[in-house]
């Protein structure tokens, strides 16, 4: 995923204002504690080196059962039955500096996602094999990678830094396909993405949309409108489509704080939510019982279970809850 997360983690504990309560008429199935299956929790420490519990930051899963949590200065393997860690992986040549994103390819290698850099392949020890590089054009700029998806073919998304969506397309070997520009359109200030199992790419900004072609021109199409605009939701983090087509995303009506996790089906309607936005009096301090603070990524795991990292800048969070009911 990311742009600099250590400024825009610091800014959470800067904000001040008073939280404004969702009003829904439908609220759907309620998750709580007792419908989670682990919580990992960690004390956020960006110079823990390597090996040590940094940041959690984007997570992803693989078909083994497996959590890859992107970890500021490595990557963390996740035992998704437990929420037990098995290992780390590190680039010991120190080429990759920061670790913002992982996507597991179908050969067991990882694309990582490097802001301060390029997108790196690297294998299950962490050494790097190859590389993308953005692919320069008239009229597109350099950006820094955010974000990594693989599709069900095995092709490389990734997300770019910018102020609308620039996300290029690669092959499973890295090698250029096609970019996907919408200009500063619906949804400005994309920071997340996802490919749905059917392909279908989502996105989210200032709100959840899908991409479609009009004439050949990428274009954004508004996701479940009447739903986002009934909660006055302004911030959008996490977005993740399972084979069913049901969306599910983190959103709030507070600008920087998720408020709760909801799940939507592909036709907008409410099904399910879980969480609720950490009180302002309490940033920087421990979780309490199902809060959420800053929702960083979201993830399903091969059994369909849906893996929540949310962080406030003092503490991070991993959160494993079944809302498949």
């Amino acid at each position: 995923m990311k742009h600099n997360r250590l400024a825009v983690l610091i800014s959470i504990l800067m904000f001040t204002g008073v939280f404004t309560l969702l009003a829904q008429s439908n609220t759907g199935k309620q998750y709580s504690t007792k419908d989670i299956d682990w919580r990992v929790h960690a004390t956020v420490d960006y110079l823990a080196g390597a090996k040590g519990a940094n940041a959690f930051l984007n997570v992803s899963a693989d078909t083994d059962g497996k959590i890859y949590v992107a970890n500021y200065s490595n990557i963390l393997i996740i035992d998704a039955k437990t929420g037990k860690t098995l290992n780390s992986m590190h680039d010991e040549s120190n080429t990759i500096i920061q670790y913002d994103d992982v996507a597991p390819t179908k050969d067991g290698n990882f694309w990582i996602a490097d802001s301060k850099s390029i997108v790196y392949l690297v294998d299950s020890t962490g050494k790097i094999l190859s590389n993308v590089v953005f692919k320069t054009s008239p009229g597109i700029n350099e950006r820094r990678p955010i974000e990594v998806e693989v599709d069900v073919e095995g092709n490389l998304y990734v997300l770019y830094t910018s102020n609308a969506l620039q996300i290029q397309v690669f092959t499973s070997k890295g090698e250029y396909v096609r970019s996907i520009l919408t200009g500063t359109g619906n949804l400005m200030g994309i920071s997340h993405f996802t490919v749905a199992p059917d392909g279908t790419l989502f996105v989210e900004g200032n709100g959840v949309g899908w991409i479609a072609d009009d004439n050949g021109k990428p274009i954004i199409k508004e996701f479940a409108p009447d739903f986002m605009k009934q909660n006055n939701f302004i911030q959008y983090r996490g977005v993740v489509v399972d084979p069913d087509g049901n969306v599910y995303f983190s959103a709030g009506a507070d600008m920087d704080k998720a408020t709760s996790i909801f799940k939507l089906d592909k036709n907008g309607n409410l099904l399910a939510q879980y969480g609720k936005g950490q009180e302002r009096k309490n940033w920087g301090n421990d979780f309490g019982t199902d809060e959420l603070s800053f929702t960083v990524s979201l993830a399903l795991d091969a059994n369909g279970a849906l893996i929540i990292s949310d962080t406030n800048n003092v503490y991070s969070q991993l959160i494993k809850i079944n809302m498949q009911d």
